[in-house]
């Protein structure tokens, strides 16, 4: 069946038709589309994280060569790469916590405007603050971006801010709101106030589920500074022994390494007892911290001269619901969650949504985990399409022919994936020697390194594919030298401070959400795998998540809200009745979160919509679509609800679909030089200008910010997958340059 063109809600003032190219899913799964090549090479790998997520783990070659390279294929300078911490950083400890929200200024250095607030929580929702002051209490960080026209008055503030989730789980929602947020901000809308925070357990909210803490200094700086080198030792510890299938004896001492892992985290949970964080940072718990932000926001705002609100508009019947027409409301969202969470957010907020229904007044759940799948004792179904998403890549790369320096005159894909083999195949025999041009250390990579930047590529193929053909080339030449590099090291000194202390939180939280512990003897784990296996060549990645073998031994009870998991209206046939349309968006092709397990959720919730956008990555973040930017602002605006979604089965039938022109070697960064205001001197032209031609300055504006979060996603996301995977090779250089507040080396007197 060809596509209906749909009728997409108005982005800007003026409608653009072909501003959106929306139309309704046919019943095909066509996993291809026409695409063109035709652009100039430019790496947006290049951007710098700005807030040094990796640095604060250790040196990280696999983050360097990802991300670092500029475009000509080159690491910056030492002077580029080093951690700086100039006036205006601030410090989360001197932020004082409290029951209210009480927003200060913070974080100049990343501009004006940011507000940060240390939210009090329960620990256990079962023993109420009110109750005893003994009762355990968690500090959620928060940082607000405010919309414009904001005053003093807490009245001229949103009713409902946009909550932000980026994943993980463990991801730090403040510093993606801090990298990100004004930049979404840009695309949603400027008068839209978002709040990134950190869920209970992660980042800068306390206390930490770190297993790493030291039990007689957990909070001072010594303590941190011990369990920081603690951390970094036993990372480099196990440097050699790869990911799963690398060798026979990998899995064997992988699963060994996630029970000793584990066996640290109790010792530290049994020390904490019954008020041991580590009890408590699992999902329902966050999602009520969410519930507990919500609250706080109106009780902030009643500061203010608020007047009363009227409630959300709720369809009234199923037929209503599952009309092919949008379902539109005007009303407040006083008093409920308006919500974007991507990948593990996902999760999280269908979570909110199946715990709080009457209290969801917008959410948005962007790459889409599968709630049964999450809670069982492996994720296997997860790479369903990632093995299709990189045999892209030869078919991207024979098109761009001289243009992706991994491939020869002429070749096709075919000859182009055999190069890719045989060098992999090489590179499981003799790891790859590296001298870094600025370091004098010696660094080995291996095929495990090399795979799992891949894996990490897939997240974002229209920038990544690039710069892993520049990567394999340097492989196949020898030139890897030029393209790893190593930040200046210093001695560790007394006072030594990060931006954001490593933790075990991602480990923790998934691992207390098993509905059913996972504690499988080798033979049983090398089943399990080989189940995996069959689903994608990538499984001896994947299964090396620590949600994944690193659950296995867990055995920490997690303590929920009122709702077990296996009482979760999630978990249940019947569709959920939210106060108001969740909105679900998955690409075409996700490495880790598949459409599949979006039109499986979808199903979950009643009224719910979906919008499948026609790109490989994962999130649709990963590839900059007008159509689907438009349809995220019309719900959030004016409640404009896509139709409801048409089953013939499982995974086919209609459903409401944007067209993304972005493809590796033609994204909107290979035009970046050409957009307005930037410091380029090429010029679009010819049959070049696809993507932004015809645009007017406002559609350019939203697309050049929303192509910076895009940037920033593809950082925070690899930055938190390598953490993720306890990847040892970012600890191979231990020390590195930190500058405090003062603008003075962190390396002098305590």
């Amino acid at each position: 069946m060809a596509n209906q063109k749909s009728s997409p809600p108005p982005l800007f003032n003026e409608k653009r038709d072909d501003v959106f190219q929306s139309g309704v899913r046919p019943p095909s799964r066509e996993r291809g589309w026409r695409w063109s090549s035709r652009s100039l090479i430019l790496v947006c790998l290049a951007v710098v994280y700005s807030l040094g997520i990796l640095s604060s783990f250790g040196y990280d070659p696999i983050y360097y060569v990802f991300h670092y390279l500029d475009s000509a294929g080159r690491a910056p300078s030492r002077s580029q790469s080093q951690s700086q911490y100039p006036e205006g950083w601030t410090e989360w400890s001197d932020i004082t916590p409290s029951e209210k929200l009480i927003w200060q200024p913070c974080f100049a250095v990343y501009g004006n405007g940011y507000k940060c607030a240390r939210l009090t929580v329960p620990m256990d929702y079962h023993r109420p603050l009110n109750e005893s002051a003994d009762n355990p209490e968690v500090h959620l960080a928060l940082v607000l971006i405010p919309g414009i026209n904001r005053t003093e008055d807490p009245a001229s503030y949103s009713e409902s801010p946009l909550l932000l989730n980026p994943g993980g789980p463990g991801g730090s929602g403040a510093l993606f709101a801090l990298s990100a947020g004004q930049l979404l901000q840009t695309a949603v809308g400027k008068e839209r106030d978002l709040i990134g925070f950190d869920p209970r357990g992660v980042g800068a909210t306390t206390p930490k589920a770190d297993c790493f803490a030291s039990p007689d200094d957990p909070f001072g700086l010594d303590g941190r500074n011990v369990a920081y080198m603690n951390r970094l030792n036993w990372l480099i510890s196990g440097h050699d022994v790869g990911i799963v299938n690398s060798s026979n004896v990998a899995l064997s001492k992988l699963d060994t390494r996630s029970r000793a892992l584990s066996k640290l985290c109790k010792q530290m949970d049994d020390a904490e007892g019954d008020d041991s964080i580590f009890r408590y940072s699992n999902t329902p718990n966050v999602a009520r911290d969410m519930l507990s932000i919500v609250d706080a926001w109106d009780e902030w705002r009643l500061d203010g001269n608020i007047k009363p609100a009227k409630s959300m508009r709720k369809p009234e019947t199923v037929d209503e619901l599952q009309a092919d027409t949008k379902i539109e409301s005007t009303n407040s969202t006083q008093g409920k969650l308006v919500y974007w969470g991507f990948s593990y957010g996902t999760l999280l907020g269908a979570t909110f949504a199946s715990m709080f229904p009457d209290r969801v007044g917008r959410v948005i759940l962007d790459g889409v985990v599968d709630a049964d799948h999450y809670v069982d004792r492996v994720m296997a179904d997860a790479i369903l399409d990632t093995d299709a998403i990189w045999e892209k890549f030869f078919i991207y790369c024979a098109d761009a022919g001289p243009r992706c320096p991994f491939s020869q005159l002429g070749e096709n894909p075919e000859s182009i994936k055999k190069r890719y083999i045989d060098t992999m195949s090489w590179l499981e025999k003799h790891s790859a020697i590296v001298i870094p041009e600025n370091a004098n250390i010696p660094i080995l990579i291996t095929a495990s390194d090399i795979k799992m930047i891949i894996f990490s590529a897939l997240y974002a193929p229209n920038v990544a594919f690039p710069a892993v053909a520049y990567l394999l080339k340097a492989l196949v030449d020898d030139q890897l030298d030029h393209y790893v590099g190593s930040p200046s090291p210093t001695l560790l000194c007394h006072n030594l401070t990060l931006p954001q202390w490593p933790d075990d939180a991602q480990k923790v939280i998934g691992c207390s959400d098993k509905r059913y512990k996972l504690n499988d003897d080798l033979e049983t784990l090398q089943k399990r795998f080989e189940q995996m296996a069959s689903y994608s060549s990538f499984a001896d990645v994947w299964m090396g998540a620590g949600f994944n073998l690193g659950c296995n031994g867990w055995d920490i009870e997690a303590k929920d809200p009122p709702m077990r998991w296996d009482d979760h209206p999630i978990h249940k046939p019947e569709p959920i009745e939210t106060d108001f349309p969740v909105l679900f968006l998955s690409n075409h092709l996700d490495p880790v979160t598949p459409l599949h397990a979006a039109l499986k959720m979808t199903r979950k919730f009643s009224g719910a919509s979906i919008i499948e956008q026609k790109a490989e990555g994962h999130c649709t973040v990963s590839c900059i679509s007008l159509c689907t930017i438009g349809h995220i602002r019309a719900y959030l605006d004016k409640g404009i609800v896509p139709p409801a979604p048409k089953y013939d089965s499982e995974d086919e039938g209609e459903w409401t679909t944007c067209e993304c022109k972005e493809k590796p070697w033609k994204s909107l960064d290979d035009f970046a030089a050409a957009i307005p205001g930037s410091n380029g001197n090429a010029q679009i032209k010819g049959d070049d200008d696809d993507i932004l031609s015809g645009k007017t300055a406002e559609e350019v504006e939203i697309m050049t910010a929303y192509r910076g979060v895009r940037n920033r996603f593809v950082e925070f996301m690899a930055a938190q997958q390598h953490f993720e995977y306890q990847n040892p090779i970012k600890a191979s250089q231990l020390y590195s340059s930190f500058l405090n507040g003062n603008g003075q080396r962190t390396c002098g007197k305590p």
